[in-house]
């Protein structure tokens, strides 16, 4: 799938999470998988060394622990821990700030 059409995705998919969370809609947790799964998509599109990649890579980890699937968010981050320095450590942030949340 082209990069373009999976940022709309992505984009669509995180407003209509976004607004189920707000609304206290248990299907929230659903909607934020989808975003983890298209954002993932994307990071498999995209080169760590691009901005959009980190973006892509970060925000499949968020959206998992949003989802409340810490175990697919940390395999998620286990899997980029090789991109680059700067990716394993806000990956690792981002697992620890849930962690103690």
């Amino acid at each position: 799938m082209e990069t373009d059409v999976l940022n709309i995705l992505v984009s669509g998919a995180i407003w209509r999470a976004e607004q189920l969370e707000t609304l206290g809609f248990a299907s929230a947790q659903r909607a934020w998988m989808e975003v983890a799964s298209l954002e993932a998509e994307l990071a498999k599109a995209l080169p760590a060394s691009s901005p959009e990649g980190r973006i892509a890579r970060r925000g499949a980890v968020r959206a998992a622990l949003k989802a409340g699937d810490f175990t697919h968010a940390q395999n998620l981050a286990a899997s980029y821990l090789n991109d680059t320095p700067t990716m394993r450590n806000d990956l690792r942030r981002i697992l620890d700030e849930d962690a103690r949340s």
